[in-house]
């Protein structure tokens, strides 16, 4: 197996070029939901402290013009609650709903082929070995001679795809973990803050009713 050259990896078994196509697809995939988490999944403290504070000084409109500075889906569905504070509350309520539901279509996107990915990654590893073992007796059957040496060969070529399968599943494991875990966290934080936005806006609204 020294100075094996990258197009005799990929001939070693046929499903050397399959778990090619898994890694390339994993580092596309991981980047390109690295980087709309960066963009579209931060959840920054200053703008839920800046609505906060308008919101308590019934300044609704400068919060929705608070909201429009900033990009992502939390702006998004804060702008959306606070667009429809002049509807009951059931009514605002589900406004917001429909649009963290949609926010977290969004954010789960392309989740399922990490999971997918770390899953038959190692059972496609396993099979270039098990075709490979098969391959080595096959030619030790016709052969006649060679001995132990030429299996022990051949064996050793066919555990390559089983490595192979484990480093393309391990960060395929780790990538949709990290990517659940930051799901949940966000959902939650936006679940709390929505919720006392929900509260500030109607909250107010009961007391004077109370009141008047």
């Amino acid at each position: 197996m020294d100075n094996v050259t990258f197009i005799e990896l990929m001939k070693l078994s046929i499903t050397m070029p399959m778990l090619l196509v898994a890694s390339i697809l994993l580092v596309a995939y991981a980047l390109e939901r690295f980087w709309y988490y960066y963009r579209a999944g931060r959840l920054e403290s200053s703008l839920l402290v800046e609505v906060r504070r308008l919101v308590r000084e019934g300044k609704i409109d400068k919060a929705v013009d608070c909201c429009d500075k900033h990009k992502g889906l939390v702006p998004e569905i804060v702008k959306a609650g606070l667009n429809a504070s002049h509807l009951s509350r059931i009514d605002a309520e589900d406004t917001m709903e429909s649009y963290k539901e949609r926010s977290q279509n969004l954010l789960r996107s392309r989740l399922a082929v990490f999971g997918t990915i770390s899953f038959i990654a190692p059972l496609l590893g396993l099979l270039g070995t098990v075709l490979g073992i098969m391959r080595s007796f096959h030619d030790l059957a016709l052969s006649g001679s060679g001995g132990p040496t030429i299996i022990a060969a051949g064996i050793s070529e066919a555990l390559v795809t089983t490595v192979a399968g484990i480093a393309v599943a391990v960060p395929a494991a780790i990538i949709y973990n990290y990517f659940t875990g930051r799901l949940r966290d966000l959902m939650v934080r936006i679940d709390t803050f929505t919720s006392e936005l929900i509260i500030l806006l109607y909250g107010e609204r009961t007391i004077e009713r109370r009141h008047g």
